[in-house]
């Protein structure tokens, strides 16, 4: 099955990182991370991931409004959940309901890994998807 972006629902490209694969749309640069790989790839770049801030992945999330986006892997409607610490911006992120994985419109990943206290060294994982991304930091 060739998986297809939530939002523009055209092909998405797959990009190697170590073990980890990377399903990048090149439309709207978002990004899907199968179940794992948010983990896999914080671990990869020397990231900790024993934060607390990954519990977000645990919640069921709820129905968006307006048009529904679709797991690239099950064709599910995706949920939103809501990432961040209290006192500080919320992030929505859409989430398999089967517990697929995350799909990350264009720099929320970086938005979500600079959540995270800079003790957790989720910088480097940023500094790679920047590079990875020919793009420059807008954090």
């Amino acid at each position: 099955m060739i998986r297809v972006c939530p939002k523009c629902d055209v092909p998405l490209f797959i990009l190697h990182f170590k073990d980890i694969e990377i399903d990048f749309c090149h439309r709207c640069q978002g990004l899907w991370l199968d179940a794992g790989e948010l983990e896999a790839l914080m671990e990869q770049t020397g990231a900790d991931t024993h934060d607390p801030l990954l519990k977000f992945q645990q919640q069921t999330g709820t129905q968006p409004n307006g048009r529904p986006h679709f797991c690239p892997r099950c064709d599910v409607a995706l949920r939103e959940i809501q990432v961040g610490h209290s006192g500080t911006p919320r992030l929505t992120l859409d989430k398999c309901p089967r517990g697929h994985g995350l799909w990350f419109d264009a720099d929320e990943l970086q938005q979500l890994l600079s959540m995270f206290p800079p003790e957790s060294g989720t910088k480097k994982t940023i500094d790679y998807l920047n590079e990875l991304f020919s793009t420059k930091s807008k954090l």
